[in-house]
């Protein structure tokens, strides 16, 4: 998506949001309508707080206990967007703030993501992983699309001069004599 898709988006979507503010503004009221959209903000600003923190709770859990806290980290980017709604002045996004910081519907968007494949997390055979999002466009690296590197990667672990076995920093060797030899250096 382009910028200019983007920036479109991002305008019709505010001209909406200000043409609800009015319609509602002419029902209720003017100073109803900003106190309205006041309390929401303070409200979704106190679910914020209470939500993001039993989240985070679960999610060192799960990693004290040596879990993947992939779900945790998905729900934790929808407090990070249903709070950025709820700060934004607007029914429209006081509705998507609500949605997302509400556990209940949080907690189903998240399985939902994580079940269609927008979002997947793995654990190694240690029960160390990671999570990672992908996009459904295909990657275009190699000629013309990005640098790519040959070579082998190892790990000095040699005494640091003070003594101490410390892991030295990830090395590449670029085109080494014996590069097709299998196993650890």
């Amino acid at each position: 998506m382009g910028f200019g898709r983007v920036f479109l988006t991002i305008l019709i979507f505010a001209l909406v949001e200000v043409m609800v503010l009015a319609a509602v503004a002419d029902v209720i009221g003017w100073p109803v309508t900003i106190v309205a959209v006041v309390t929401t903000a303070l409200i979704g600003s106190v679910l914020f707080r209470r939500q993001g923190l039993d989240t985070w709770v679960r999610l060192n859990e799960r990693m004290n206990r040596g879990e993947m806290p992939g779900r945790e980290l998905v729900e934790g980017m929808m407090l990070l967007l249903g709070g950025a709604f709820l700060i934004t002045p607007g029914f429209i996004t006081d509705a998507l703030g609500f949605v997302l910081l509400l556990p209940f519907t949080r907690r189903a968007l998240a399985e939902r993501l994580i079940r269609r494949g927008a979002v997947q997390a793995f654990a190694s055979r240690g029960g160390n992983g990671g999570v990672f999002f992908y996009q459904s466009t295909q990657w275009r690296g190699g000629p013309g699309g990005g640098n790519v590197y040959d070579g082998d990667a190892s790990v000095d672990r040699e005494p640091a001069n003070d003594g101490d076995q410390r892991r030295r920093p990830l090395t590449l060797d670029e085109n080494e004599e014996d590069s097709g030899r299998d196993g650890p250096r």
